[in-house]
């Protein structure tokens, strides 16, 4: 069985990290060929070793001359989203110069597992010529949205977008429906039912299969070599946040600085692992140990044991590695209630689950946290995530949907 996997990345950002996951463990499957298209450059030694295929634009002469004189399908997206000032996260479109449909891999596919392919997808072309079966993972709601990827964007935009986000998600509808053999993949409930709530989506099957990951990289160790790795040789509590961008408002950032800056200074150590070119958010009274985005998962293992505790701050979130890793390692997670999260952060068990998004339950929680209402199981917290994120029952349970759609 020959499967090929597109996602706009294989390297950077969680949808295309858990991509690559998936792709990584299919190729370890006998019966399964499994191929990854994606467009960002990568060296050849990795793309050979990974069957990673980079795809470029149509080169016709029609999409050269357009490039050539700079009226191509990119150049008016970023004219259209120049036009007012920035106020979302991110926007994307239902068109792009890519023809991926063209692609000799593609082709010769059996199966198409489509993931985050934001700004890599045309949708007009690609639905309609596709012959073989689809899978489609959600990695967030744009597959089924307009431009944006985030309700609470769409809606803070409505005035100036709207018309261009109604028209987007029209083409995009137009275009996906004209192919019958689609099947939907969500890695939670919360974006289950949004999609098949969907005008996109809600003719399709629906599957809930969550990410997973392989826990050979994740070996419990040692909390106080961790820490002593990091430099910390306080008895504080040590309090954790990871992200690609940690001033992301959409991840929260800005309500964890601020729902730190509010707690005694004597009572934890704060780290952070991500992008921050302003360490001003932060007290600087709080002992803060901070290290830019680390790609080396022994490394970042290091982080997530030294920590007592996880914060992810996400206002809207779908099923984030971050949850995963630290489960891994037997971290506990403090989250609000929604997405993904909802769905596996237990209070008292395996986190602390705030229900409502704000400054204030979050200083309370921490609080709650850093006084020693809660105590956690490393061992329980781990197999929590043995049981629910292994990559091999994820493995196995896409391989069952990929021989059910090759049997209808």
């Amino acid at each position: 069985m020959k499967v090929v996997h597109i996602s706009s990345s294989a390297t950077y950002g969680g949808a295309a990290i858990a991509a690559f996951r998936l792709h990584r463990s299919l190729m370890k499957e006998h019966d399964i060929e499994s191929a990854f298209v994606q467009r960002f450059p990568i060296d050849r030694e990795s793309a050979k070793e990974n069957n990673i295929y980079t795809a470029n634009t149509d080169r016709n002469l029609i999409t050269r001359i357009r490039k050539r004189f700079n009226v191509h399908t990119e150049h008016y997206h970023w004219v259209n989203l120049n036009k007012y000032p920035k106020n979302y996260e991110i926007a994307t479109f239902a068109t792009t110069s890519y023809r991926l449909e063209k692609l000799p891999i593609i082709k010769d596919a059996d199966i198409i597992h489509l993931h985050w392919v934001a700004e890599f997808l045309n949708y007009p072309t690609f639905f309609k010529n596709i012959k073989q079966p689809i899978v489609w993972t959600l990695h967030d709601i744009n597959a089924f949205r307009g431009m944006f990827h985030f309700d609470s964007d769409r809606e803070k935009n409505s005035e100036h977008y709207g018309a261009l986000d109604q028209k987007t998600l029209d083409l995009k509808a137009k275009s996906i429906n004209k192919k019958d053999d689609i099947s939907i993949v969500c890695l939670s409930e919360w974006m289950k039912a949004k999609s098949q709530a969907s005008k996109a989506f809600q003719r399709y099957p629906h599957y809930l299969i969550p990410n997973g990951i392989e826990f050979s990289y994740y070996p419990l160790k040692e909390k106080e070599q961790a820490r002593y790795k990091l430099g910390i040789n306080n008895s504080k509590k040590n309090i954790l946040a990871v992200g690609a961008s940690l001033e992301n408002e959409q991840k929260g950032f800005p309500i964890l600085f601020d729902a730190v800056n509010k707690l005694n200074p004597d009572l934890f150590n704060l780290i952070t692992v991500g992008s921050l070119s302003d360490k001003s958010y932060i007290n600087k009274n709080t002992n803060h140990i901070h290290a830019e985005n680390i790609n080396d998962t022994t490394i970042l293992n290091d982080y997530y044991t030294a920590a007592d505790i996880t914060v992810i701050p996400s206002r809207e979130d779908n099923l984030p590695n971050v949850m995963l890793e630290s489960f891994a390692n037997g971290t506990p997670i403090i989250s609000f209630s929604n997405g993904g999260m909802a769905e596996h952060v237990k209070t008292g068990e395996n986190g602390i689950l705030i229900e409502k998004i704000g400054v204030d339950t979050l200083v309370q929680s921490l609080n709650d946290f850093l006084n020693d209402k809660y105590t956690f199981n490393r061992e329980q917290i781990r197999q929590y995530a043995e049981n629910n994120f292994s990559d091999t029952l994820q493995t196995e349970r896409y391989i069952k949907l990929y021989n059910e759609i090759l049997g209808r």
